[in-house]
């Protein structure tokens, strides 16, 4: 079986995808540009405080969510307490699916990938600075974390 198509289409179909990077298991949505390393560690520092308090609000330890999400435990680790290190795009994938919100928003939260509005930036922002590494979770982290999730929700309606 031959497949033909005109020039017309690979044209239309370069169009759609733009300038984005094309690859297996790269999203294929605004890849990642240069960002600031303030911005950059504000972002990793709220996925790591995102990835904590969700485990904590569960009750789970950090070897149970790296159970569930099919991890090791010390990737875990590093995610919550390393903002410096950049997390795998399978492993935040995982943890999305675990989470049960859009896997965009997180990778747009871990510096994968960069928010289309500043919007959701200034949420994360906010998110990393209500949040604090305490035993259990206050009324306010569990707001900060509700509403986080809220918010990561509502991207996969957005795009």
């Amino acid at each position: 079986m031959k497949l033909e198509y005109p020039k017309e289409w690979f044209l239309r179909s370069a169009d759609i995808e733009g300038e984005a990077e094309i690859g297996a298991g790269i999203p294929s949505w605004n890849p990642k540009t240069p960002t600031t390393s303030e911005t950059h560690s504000a972002s990793r520092i709220a996925f790591g405080r995102f990835v904590e308090l969700w485990r904590r609000n569960k009750g789970w330890n950090p070897e149970r969510l790296a159970d569930e999400a099919g991890l090791d435990p010390e990737e875990i680790l590093e995610i919550e307490n390393d903002p410096q290190a950049e997390p795998e795009p399978d492993a935040v994938f995982k943890l999305a699916k675990v989470f049960g919100v859009a896997p965009k928003g997180l990778y747009v939260i871990a510096g994968l990938v960069e928010p289309r509005s500043s919007i959701l930036r200034d949420k994360v922002v906010r998110f990393a600075a209500r949040s604090e590494n305490v035993s259990s979770l206050d009324e306010a982290e569990r707001e900060a974390l509700e509403a986080f999730v809220s918010a990561l929700s509502k991207i996969s309606t957005e795009s």
